[in-house]
Parts: structure tokens; sequence; C-alpha cells
């Protein structure tokens, strides 16, 4: 009984203290991503992200496995320019293609700016960038590489409607693997 009390009280103190909240799709894919602030005063964030990705949107010929990743980040605000933060991350995915898994950790990059921009709502701009060589890649994996960029606009606060492009490179030992290539749209409640 005391495990369970004890389980409840961290799932819920995570619960409440979840800062971002995402999901994005199109007419072939599903992704949603959690991020969870674990250091309130400074943006550290801990994630999970679900990409359920179609054959359509990738270079293979059969629909993939869902892409899996937990994620570590930490995001300040540049100084001496308004409105634009850069974040330093980590990140473990997995995923598997008719039998051949693949796994990497890959290290990036991750870039936000409020447009300077005159609306009766603010407008972001954002961009990400990830890369795993052979040496952080397992299994079946030989190289990693996603890019994105997006832009959102927040009509209330707290709320983002998103528009965005992303390309994930998922590449096996033997073969070139586009994972997935494709614009989306989406939404990002922050708590």
């Amino acid at each position: 009984m005391l495990k369970k009390m004890i389980l409840t009280a961290l799932v819920g103190s995570s619960a409440f203290a979840a800062h971002q909240i995402e999901a994005n799709v199109n007419d072939k894919d599903l992704e949603a991503q959690i991020r969870i602030d674990i250091d309130r005063q400074d943006s550290t964030y801990l994630g999970a992200r679900f990409l359920s990705g179609d054959w359509e949107n990738s270079d293979w010929t059969v629909d993939p496995d869902p892409l899996l990743e937990v994620s570590f980040m930490v995001q300040r605000p540049v100084r001496g320019v308004p409105g634009l933060k850069l974040g330093l991350g980590i990140k473990g995915e997995v995923t598997e293609f008719d039998g051949h898994r693949f796994a990497a950790v890959p290290l990036g990059v991750e870039g936000e700016l409020r447009l300077p921009l005159n609306t009766p709502f603010p407008f972001y701009g954002g961009a990400v960038l990830y890369y795993a060589p052979s040496a952080l890649c397992f299994e079946e994996g030989k190289e990693y590489m996603e890019s994105r960029i997006n832009l959102s606009f927040e009509p209330i606060d707290n709320g983002r409607f998103i528009v965005g492009y992303r390309k994930i490179d998922t590449d096996l030992e033997h073969r070139n693997v586009t994972y997935n290539d494709s614009w989306y749209f989406g939404m990002r409640l922050d708590f």
C-alpha cells in the first residue's frame, strides 16, 4: 500500500510540474510529446516523445514502428538578444524497421525566437538540430539526424498553434533510411 501511495505521489507531482504538452499531426503521422520542467526557476526539461510515422512520409516500403524518445535539455534566454532562447540537449531514440532495430543517442541544439511583430498575439520561430554519428548509434544504427523548423502563434496565454516541417534520418548499417520527411500542424500547451 505504501508503494502505491509513493508512486501516486510521484506521478501526481510530476503531472503538476509539467511544462509542455504538444501534439502534431498531418494526414499520415501522429506525434505526441511531453516535457517536464524539473527546475522551475530555470528551464531544465526531462521529456518523452512518441512519433507514429507512415511509410508514405518515409523511404521505407512498409510502415515503420513508432519512434520512441526520452530527452534532457537545458534552455536559457540569450543575453543581449530579446526574445531568443537556446537549448542544448541529449536524447535517446529507438525504433524498428521490418525487424532491423535502431537506437541512437543524439546531441543537439534547439532555438526559439519571439518574432518582433506588432500583432495582437505573439509569433515564434523555432529550429531544432540533433545528430548522432556511428559512435552514438547502437543495434543496427549507423547515423541519426533530425532537423525541424516551425512557426507558431499564441492566441491565448500558454496555448500555441504550430505549423512546421521535420526530417528525421535513421540510417541503418546496410541502408540509409529517412524515417519521416513531412509538414505538420499542431498545438502546444504550457503549464
